[in-house]
């Protein structure tokens, strides 16, 4: 018996020496980070299938290993362009980068926005019919949308939800009325001001808020950094984001990790 009691005992002690030693505090899950680059159109001029501005941030991505995802102004699939759309079906194969629906038309200032007005179907047939570009031009559909410069409407939120192959609404509102997969709300961009990103101002504003999020979307236009700083800039971002150990994910990745069953 009393062989038993010491051998109990010497268990005690050393399942409370483990728990002892061990962290009693796990540690935080690293954020995720989105990159929702915004305005992919075909070159206006030979070589190249698209901007040189757009073949470096690809280049880039691709070298670094870094997950993004680019927004496809669909209208640019309308004009027959057989190397533009390779260009874009060896970006989405490759696997580092997704492509998404940034609305049809590449709009003008003095133009209203696409999704700042009109009727459900009206709305909903704009989406279709980028839906219907993507497949028919490129082979897949695009799982994500977000809308090109443009307010929304609950015309909006409707019409997204009407259209079975978006799952994903980047920059969606943060509460939708009624698209029910995954709506990814602003909370800070790539760009202070707007095409500029400025990595004094960004490393601000993450530690203000952004760094406490479990998850960011941060938007960018790679074709308006036409400025050396500017380009710098996003490079400083990017390796500020890395020494904080954050994930870079695509937008349908993201959605498996968190709602697996859509």
């Amino acid at each position: 018996m009393r062989s038993c009691h010491f051998v109990a005992i010497l268990l005690g002690v050393l399942a409370f020496s483990r728990l002892a030693s061990a962290d009693p505090t796990p540690s935080a899950a690293p954020q995720i980070v989105l990159l929702k680059l915004d305005d992919v159109v075909a070159a206006n001029r030979p070589p190249g299938p698209v901007s040189p501005r757009w073949l470096r941030i690809t280049n880039y991505l691709q070298t670094n290993h870094i997950k993004a995802s680019f927004g496809v102004i669909c209208e640019s699939l309308e004009k027959d362009n057989p190397a533009y759309f390779q260009w874009l079906k060896d970006i989405q194969s490759g696997g580092l980068i997704e492509l998404w629906m940034h609305g049809y038309h590449l709009k003008k200032a003095d133009e209203p926005g696409e999704f700042d007005h009109g009727t459900v179907d009206k709305q909903r047939a704009i989406l279709e019919k980028g839906e219907a570009l993507a497949k028919a031009k490129l082979g897949f559909p695009l799982a994500a949308f977000g809308e090109h410069w443009s307010a929304v409407t609950d015309a909006t939120d409707e019409a997204v939800q009407a259209v079975p192959d978006i799952k994903i609404w980047l920059y969606g509102p943060k509460q939708p009325k009624f698209f029910h997969r995954l709506s990814l709300p602003r909370v800070m961009g790539l760009e202070n001001p707007t095409f500029v990103p400025d990595a004094v101002k960004f490393k601000d504003a993450y530690e203000k808020y952004g760094g406490k999020q479990p998850f960011l979307v941060l938007q960018g236009h790679p074709d308006q950094w036409v400025e050396d700083q500017r380009w710098e800039g996003f490079l400083a971002i990017i390796e500020y984001l890395k020494s904080k150990q954050v994930v870079f994910m695509t937008p349908s990745e993201y959605l498996q990790k968190v709602q697996p069953n859509l």
